[in-house]
């Protein structure tokens, strides 16, 4: 009865949260000077061979995309469980571009970053659905749900924000701090700020990939030549893959000119300029998710998707949801430190919700319970004002993919001692540390091997 009840709500209420968008033809390519690629003939034998990856790339994009389109009504908005898959999905993706052995894959540090990235953007869905079950009831027989979770039980708003006698609700109130409708809405832009992400920056990062790996112009500092595959890449694409998701529209953020940030970062990536090329981060957050994630408008996504986000009064929900993770104080047992550098926004490094941390064992307590303390090699804390500000945000992110750097090429200020009698230096994940061994400041753990096994772990889930 359940399966069938779910079925029918599921087919009924097929809302597409970027599936398919209405075929918008041709559409003109401010981004490329060149001609639409429909109607463009091979400028030189590069230019022939380099045509023939674009439907390679977006093949890759599109399966991960289709994932969850097994039937008509699979990815609808209701169904957390296809998204939670395909979140999983475009997390290994990203993770596969970044461990290829060849085409200087580790030049785009944007991938590896969105690996763990994207990784925990699904545990944010993960949260803001046990939330929608403490303020929330369960659907009853004629009832609409909002969401259903992945057992296939639907969730509904019970309207009852003062209920006591509801442990669940009252828990949700406790560590969420905000209300059903905000956490909704909250959840479905997260959904639809992964995906456009991936489809507008994921084939970016496909193309650079695949093309270096084909004809090797980042080695040979064949920037221009690079650059003008790429601009006949984006044409391509917006000609022919326009319905496949709204970044892709004539008007769409794929290949945007605006401000020359992405080309000036993909210029920069490829002349191996790894601080240069964080442009391509303004590109990712002033562009691509304050369209379709921060900011969403009527005309820039389909209408029923504006609906279901939100709408323009949206926005002020969303930015509720995102700081209020400022605020969360986790739940027993995964509580990282005493301060918000250790909960509430911050980027992870790591597959799991908890990365390796040096932590603080004292030694005279009445119980062992190592705590975490002072910086930090797989956490960077936000500190910054309202992070649904691109001014704010943007120049945070930046710092995220330096820290990442600094983590790959073993940058990190270790304990120069360990012999105090009052505490002692332990490394580790927190439910695997060892408390008798502790750290050697003489052979401090090799932060790149534990890097790219989490990226790994990352490639594997999905």
């Amino acid at each position: 009865m359940l399966s069938t009840f779910f079925d029918r709500h599921m087919n009924q209420h097929a809302r597409i949260l970027r599936q398919q968008v209405g075929e918008q033809g041709r559409v003109p390519n401010p981004f490329s000077t060149q001609t639409a690629a429909g109607d463009a003939k091979a400028l030189s034998c590069h230019r022939c061979q380099c045509e023939k990856l674009y439907d390679q790339v977006m093949a890759k994009v599109l399966r991960v995309k289709n994932l969850c389109s097994s039937n008509a009504a699979s990815c609808s908005i209701e169904n957390f469980a296809a998204h939670r898959q395909r979140n999983r999905a475009i997390s290994a993706d990203y993770a596969r571009i970044y461990m290829q052995p060849n085409g200087e894959a580790k030049r785009l540090k944007f991938a590896g970053g969105a690996a763990l990235g994207s990784t925990h953007i699904g545990y944010a869905m993960d949260a803001a659905l046990d939330a929608l079950k403490g303020w929330g009831s369960w659907a009853g027989r004629g009832e609409e749900p909002d969401v259903y979770d992945e057992s296939g039980r639907g969730i509904v708003n019970d309207n009852n924000v003062t209920n006591l006698v509801d442990w669940q609700e009252i828990s949700a109130r406790m560590w969420m701090d905000m209300g059903y409708p905000e956490t909704l809405i909250g959840l479905r832009r997260l959904i639809y700020g992964n995906l456009a992400i991936y489809m507008d920056l994921g084939a970016v990062l496909h193309f650079c990939q695949m093309h270096e790996a084909e004809f090797g112009f980042f080695r040979l500092s064949k920037v221009d030549e690079f650059l003008e595959c790429f601009d006949h890449f984006v044409a391509h694409v917006k000609d022919k893959y326009a319905k496949e998701h709204p970044v892709y529209w004539g008007n769409g953020t794929f290949g945007s000119p605006l401000n020359n940030h992405l080309r000036n970062g993909l210029r920069r990536l490829a002349m191996n300029d790894v601080e240069g090329s964080l442009t391509i981060i303004d590109h990712e957050q002033r562009h691509i998710l304050e369209n379709y994630m921060y900011r969403p408008r009527r005309g820039a996504v389909p209408d029923e998707d504006f609906v279901a986000l939100g709408e323009q009064g949206g926005d002020a929900s969303f930015s509720r949801f995102m700081n209020t993770l400022e605020r969360v104080v986790e739940v027993v047992g995964n509580r990282n430190g005493p301060t918000t550098q250790f909960s509430g926004i911050r980027a992870l490094l790591s597959a799991s919700k908890l990365p390796y941390m040096l932590q603080s064992l004292p030694l005279k307590a009445a119980t062992l319970s190592p705590i975490a303390v002072g910086p930090q090699p797989f956490l960077f804390s936000y500190s910054r004002g309202d992070f649904t500000d691109p001014n704010e945000r943007t120049p945070w992110f930046k710092d995220v993919v330096r820290h990442f750097v600094r983590a790959e090429n073993e940058n990190f200020d270790w304990p120069a001692t360990n012999d105090s009698n009052d505490f002692r230096w332990v490394w580790g994940k927190p439910a695997l540390l060892d408390y008798g061994t502790g750290l050697d400041p003489r052979n401090p753990p090799k932060l790149r091997p534990i890097l790219y096994d989490e990226i790994r772990s990352v490639m594997a889930a999905g």
